[in-house]
């Protein structure tokens, strides 16, 4: 379903642009992922069909993360340009609310420097990460937060970060990634992580949170699912160290569920 009927596509702007920053949640329950794709309800393909219906302008979104399926966003950023005769960041922000709220939500919406690029620009990313530990589910976090009955050692699952943070090839935690670099070689999957760390909330709630420089695909949800066993004493914290020296993705655990995971903030240089 497209937010255009067949004879009301949005015309290409003829006048000087303005680039716009925007931070936007959502929900993920219902989206295959960030990244438009044909076919497949995403949230920036349902986010740019928004913004084209509001300011009757084609629009290109550079996101700072494309989160997958199922995975939530409270801080994702977005840049984009639009025509400068027809931009309102209030007004903008309020219609595209009363489009697409409640599942996808633009809590910022503000002009930005012209090199500003959401996804270049980044210096840094942070990840949370919810788990329910009790034996009865809760329904109120289903959508967002991993139930695992057995329970887990909190005191384990702290040790298990140690060796995560700092600099380090992450091949071990990551998804091979089917482009190259530029020069024509496999990418990198080296990552430097700048803190990560489990926070008890009460109540069976955990919290997983870490901030690296970037992150490469299924690398959380990789650690998050070793971080378990080691929680249930299936693996040992020191482990963790050998994995990540061995780059072997065979040893480490089976991914943690999407649904768990959500982009909470991405920090730029010029945020101060």
């Amino acid at each position: 379903m497209t937010l255009f009927d067949a004879d009301d596509l949005p015309a290409a702007p003829t006048g000087p642009l303005v680039r716009v920053r925007m931070t936007v949640a959502y929900d993920g329950s219902g989206f295959h992922g960030f990244a438009p794709n044909p076919g497949v309800r995403t949230v920036g393909g349902t986010l740019r069909e928004a913004i084209e219906k509001v300011t009757r302008a084609p629009v290109e979104l550079t996101c700072a993360g494309r989160t997958d399926t199922g995975v939530h966003a409270w801080g994702q950023v977005v840049s984009l340009d639009l025509p400068a005769d027809r931009f309102d960041a209030a007004a903008l922000a309020r219609s595209l609310n009363r489009l697409l709220a409640p599942a996808i939500v633009v809590r910022e919406l503000a002009p930005a420097p012209d090199d500003f690029d959401a996804r270049r620009s980044a210096t840094g990313r942070t990840y949370r990460y919810t788990i329910v530990n009790r034996p009865v589910p809760d329904p109120f976090l289903a959508r967002v937060a991993w139930h695992v009955a057995e329970p887990l050692a909190i005191e384990l699952l702290r040790l298990g970060c140690d060796p995560l943070v700092g600099q380090h090839d992450f091949s071990a935690f990551c998804r091979r990634p089917r482009h190259r670099d530029g020069s024509g070689g496999e990418a990198s999957l080296v990552r430097h992580v700048r803190r990560a760390g489990w926070t008890d909330l009460g109540e069976g709630v955990l919290r997983f949170e870490i901030e690296a420089d970037a992150f490469c695909h299924q690398m959380i949800r990789s650690i998050v699912g070793t971080l378990v066993d080691v929680g249930h004493a299936r693996k040992h914290a020191g482990e963790l160290l050998g994995i990540l020296a061995g780059r072997d993705r065979s040893k480490a655990s089976p991914l943690a569920p999407p649904h768990g995971l959500c982009l909470w903030a991405v920090s730029y240089d010029s945020d101060g």
